[in-house]
């Protein structure tokens, strides 16, 4: 009884810990069509596209490869879907760094915001035009520096609520949004510690968008609005609970791997002592239930490896495939 108790338990820690989406943004070229990313405003696709050089936050696994950037000089807005959520709370997190003030609207001003969560709905045009849990930015009080605020919704006087904090250009800042779906409030949370609990108060709150809740939340979008200003962004993730999108370097949680489960561990029930990889895995690690480590490794595509020393049982496999961290549970026989 006490080993199904365990069981569940692990299994229950990774279903909880499964992101809705995990993004590095390690394309080249145009982001729309790629990873499915697609456009939704704007008559020039293919905008938003990676530079090269990756953003990185204390705590965070690192970054590697390539970002995007944004302009207030574009107009492409680009989104991407994830498993609708019609109840509870929705987080998303990402980096972004400000290049500079060109095109950011004055300290003064209500700013423009280039991140949100979108709902598709067939009975509004454009189709993907409702837009929840906004992130401005405007000019901070100081030269060269910028304000980051949060909108939960639209509608009546809507204003969008900002922090007490300016933060410097090329400066990297980790942003990590929430919003409550049944009191249509958003939340943000300025550099926060990944792998902590969520701290009790936020950067900033808003409630003032009198626009109904929507009936799901299904899309995250980046926007290049007229007074956006320019901005990096990299590591952008999407989840149900705050460490889905803040995780800590190292840990357990599963990074939409029904995405990429294709590319990790190909035989979850173990019969002649290989584990089978799809593709090449990095930092290989066998975990009991309990969470000891008893093997690492890593594996070039279609490799195997050999846990013929290991006990017959549960186990958990993780590793970073394309930068991304998966964890897998498999049994030995």
């Amino acid at each position: 009884m006490k080993k199904i108790f365990t069981i569940l338990g692990v299994s229950s820690m990774l279903m909880m810990n499964a992101q809705l989406m995990y993004e590095p943004f390690n394309n080249t070229g145009s982001l729309a069509g790629q990873n499915g990313w697609a456009t939704h405003s704007g008559t020039t696709p293919g905008q938003i596209a990676s530079v090269t050089g990756s953003l990185n936050f204390t705590g965070l696994a690192a970054s590697t490869g390539n970002s995007i950037a944004i302009s207030s000089s574009n107009t492409e807005d680009v989104n991407k879907g994830f498993t609708a959520q019609t109840s509870g709370i929705v987080y998303y997190s990402a980096i972004v760094s400000a290049q500079n003030t060109t095109g950011t609207t004055a300290n003064t001003a209500t700013g423009d915001y280039f991140l949100h969560f979108g709902t598709y709905s067939t009975g509004t045009n454009p189709q993907l035009s409702l837009f929840q849990a906004r992130v401005y930015v405007k000019k901070g009080v100081a030269a060269d520096t910028v304000n980051f605020g949060i909108l939960n919704n639209s509608g009546g006087t809507a204003a969008p609520t900002y922090s007490a904090t300016d933060y410097p250009i090329n400066t990297p800042v980790f942003l990590v949004v929430k919003y409550d779906i049944a009191t249509n409030t958003a939340s943000l949370f300025l550099n926060p510690t990944p792998g902590s609990n969520e701290p009790s108060t936020a950067s900033a709150v808003n409630s003032t968008g009198t626009t109904a809740s929507p009936t799901q939340v299904d899309y995250i979008c980046i926007r290049q609005g007229s007074s956006t200003g320019n901005f990096q962004i990299d590591e952008m993730r999407v989840g149900t609970n705050f460490g889905q999108v803040a995780p800590a370097s190292g840990s357990l949680a599963v990074s939409d791997f029904n995405k990429t489960k294709s590319s990790f561990v190909k035989n979850t029930f173990i019969k002649n002592d290989e584990i089978s990889f799809g593709s090449e895995v990095k930092d290989v690690k066998v975990y009991t239930l309990s969470g000891q480590l008893v093997k690492t490794s890593s594996v070039k595509a279609n490799e195997t490896l050999n846990i013929a020393e290991l006990a017959k049982g549960n186990y958990i496999v993780t590793g970073t495939v394309n930068n991304q961290p998966v964890s897998q549970k498999i049994l030995k026989d």
